[in-house]
């Protein structure tokens, strides 16, 4: 088929692996796989290449992984009841296990919007304390102390990549948003009595407020548009 090619006049002719066909487009006509970048310039395409394999390979993983983890459960379930059933350690492993999985599937793997990303594990990490520390005997340590500190590190993260990137910085308000609402969970803990050390907990609500009204008075009428297009007001 290739010689056909040649013999028709096309002096270039790519070919696709996966569909095992030759054309002299740039392009598979029925995968759509980019075949050569020599016709098509990189600032002149509307849309990123898509590498249909490497999606493949991400589902592949990502599935794995959601199977595995939950078969190591399941396992850790069995010899928990069996080996010390007045003492449910396979709860630590469930949650491990859980941040496992939401580390790997949508921070590493996924191509979702890296502020997602950044409210994903600080919610995920947050939750896994939460149940280590509610296992460990109401040591506290946690609600006290790193609870608070890892949201308010989220919210300076978010805030710093929305100085950085400036003229994008619309998409990440609604993240940024809800990271300054976990901002006041400390502070909820505090007075439902899970945690007993105030100062942590008045830092992160007092840290989520400062945000606020900073971003309100660099962004002004943007930020409230924002606002306003997701509170529908």
């Amino acid at each position: 088929m290739l010689q056909q090619f040649q013999m028709d006049g096309v002096s270039s002719v790519n070919s696709c692996e996966d569909c095992e066909i030759y054309t002299n487009e740039s392009t598979c006509p029925i995968c759509h796989q980019l075949l050569s970048d020599t016709d098509i310039k990189t600032e002149d395409r509307a849309y990123p290449v898509y590498n249909q394999r490497q999606y493949k390979l991400r589902a592949q993983i990502s599935r794995m992984t959601v199977i595995g983890g939950i078969i190591a459960i399941l396992i850790c379930l069995l010899i928990n009841m069996i080996v010390m059933p007045h003492f449910l350690w396979v709860f630590y492993v469930a949650v491990a296990v859980f941040y496992l999985v939401v580390s790997l599937n949508h921070t590493i793997l996924s191509a979702a919007h890296l502020g997602g990303k950044i409210t994903a594990q600080v919610v995920s990490l947050t939750v896994l304390l939460l149940v280590i520390d509610g296992m460990s005997g109401s040591v506290q340590w946690s609600v006290n102390y790193v609870v608070p500190f890892v949201i308010i590190a989220g919210i300076l993260l978010i805030s710093i990549i929305i100085i950085k990137v400036r003229l994008k910085w619309t998409g990440y308000v609604s993240f940024l948003l809800m990271m300054i609402a976990l901002g006041f969970l400390p502070l909820i803990l505090y007075f439902s009595g899970l945690a007993n050390v105030l100062w942590p907990s008045i830092s992160a609500a007092s840290f989520s407020i400062a945000t606020f009204l900073a971003m309100l008075l660099i962004g002004n009428a943007s930020f409230m548009t924002q606002l306003g297009r997701r509170f529908h007001f």
